[in-house]
């Protein structure tokens, strides 16, 4: 039986929160969403709570072995669409708003038209708000390198292409960047 009028979108953040290692950052994103687009249909919202879903899910195929920013992102957003899939269907959801919220799902890192992009720059603007400081642990433990956590930073912004998300999205950065110029100066004792 389907979910009616909302309750399928109750039900998504339901699951988030009890599930996902990063919640807060899925919910950011369709608080993002909404301030972007206030009037947002169900899909997108949809798309940016369940985005990430994958992260919930121990996988069953590993990510590529050649690694490559592009090969990871590709691998992500698949792995997303097919777990948010399954979900979606349990729930008895519409095939056409399945369809739709899955179809943003595979390309919240890339955007490529209206609706992808709002979901590509909510994801971007709600990484930059609550993701920043699990970046930063990462440098302070040794996981990854401050440049490379500077390269996620600068990418998150710049991938961005809807002009009020980018806008809102340049303090973000300046205090992600600002952020790791500290950690680097604790560490260097500078």
């Amino acid at each position: 039986m389907a979910l009616a009028g909302g309750e399928l979108l109750r039900c998504a953040r339901a699951w988030v929160a009890e599930t996902h290692p990063h919640a807060r950052h899925l919910e950011r994103t369709r608080d993002w969403l909404l301030v972007l687009e206030p009037d947002a249909r169900e899909a997108l919202q949809l798309a940016a709570v369940l985005h990430d879903i994958e992260r919930a899910v121990p996988p069953a195929d590993p990510p590529p072995a050649e690694w490559s920013v592009q090969k990871y992102n590709d691998w992500h957003a698949d792995r997303a669409m097919r777990v948010a899939a399954g979900w979606l269907g349990e729930q008895g959801a519409d095939p056409v708003l399945l369809a739709e919220t899955c179809a943003l799902i595979r390309v919240h890192e890339e955007g490529g038209w209206a609706d992808a992009d709002l979901i590509q720059a909510a994801d971007s603007l709600s990484f930059l708000e609550v993701q920043v400081e699990w970046f930063l642990d990462r440098v302070r433990g040794g996981v990854i390198a401050s440049e490379e956590a500077e390269a996620k930073f600068r990418w998150m912004h710049e991938r961005i292409r809807v002009a009020r998300a980018r806008e809102l999205s340049a303090p973000l950065l300046k205090d992600a960047l600002a952020g790791l110029a500290a950690e680097r100066a604790a560490t260097t004792g500078r």
